[in-house]
């Protein structure tokens, strides 16, 4: 069987085109290599590092909420101002709280616990509670709450 001119150039072809890489290629693939690598490994390791960072907000609001819950359950007149350094948090290892409890006015409502007070007995009470957590990379997550005299119920 022989093959016509323009079949046996298709053939050709196909053969040269199988012969792989050179040499030359192949340096030149591991240099863009070498300079894409490690500037693809310091994205990635950016990127993962801000990843975990939603994991301590959720726990750091789980703690919160449940120190604000130990607090608000009692009743007015027995929460008494507080304002306490940072402490380790039970059973969160690398994590940190620390509450104030301070009294307010109706007309001072917004201003925080470190905020000086002028509240006189012509003013309505409420209690601000002021509850932080620091997180394992240093940054802080805040919640606070204003409570006021209720019915016991």
């Amino acid at each position: 069987m022989s093959l016509r001119y323009s079949e046996q150039q298709v053939f050709l072809g196909m053969q040269a085109s199988r012969k792989g890489f050179t040499l030359i290629e192949l340096i030149i693939f591991i240099v863009v290599g070498a300079i894409i690598l490690p500037a693809s490994f310091v994205a990635f390791t950016t990127a993962m590092k801000y990843f975990s960072r939603p994991d301590y907000y959720v726990k750091a609001r789980f703690i919160a909420e449940q120190k604000m819950e130990e607090i608000t359950k009692d009743v007015f007149d027995t929460v008494m101002n507080i304002n306490l350094p940072y402490s380790s948090v039970p059973g969160y290892t690398d994590y940190q709280w620390k509450w104030t409890i301070c009294n307010t006015g109706s007309s001072e409502i917004s201003l925080g616990c470190s905020a000086s007070h002028t509240v006189t007995t012509d003013f309505i009470y409420y209690k601000r509670i002021e509850v932080t957590i620091l997180m394992p990379d240093n940054s802080t997550y805040d919640v606070y709450t204003l409570i006021t005299k209720r019915p016991k119920s």
